[in-house]
């Protein structure tokens, strides 16, 4: 991995339906194109990316990765937010 990208695609995640809490750090060594793919991909999908931390966040942040997935874990559904744009239901639902 640290000589190319992943090999893991968007088409190898689009098909898994479970909410998913793709998380990435700023200067991660994966590419924040790549991970947001995988995010785009992901139809129950969310994405966090967190500021000044690197692909060892769980390590350089543990707090941060502690409540983020205490939270992602906690909520039952899909995130409610305020203005919808990906989570945006269809005119005929």
């Amino acid at each position: 991995m640290f000589a190319a990208e992943p090999t893991l695609t968007a088409a190898d995640v689009a098909h898994i339906s479970s909410p998913v809490l793709v998380v990435s750090g700023d200067d991660d060594l994966v590419s924040l194109s790549h991970t947001v793919a995988l995010y785009e991909a992901l139809p129950e999908g969310q994405l966090a990316v967190v500021p000044g931390a690197s692909h060892a966040l769980p390590l350089e942040q543990p707090d941060a990765v502690n409540a983020l997935i205490l939270k992602f874990l906690g909520t039952a559904g899909p995130p409610q937010t305020m203005f919808p744009i990906r989570r945006a239901r269809p005119a005929n639902a």
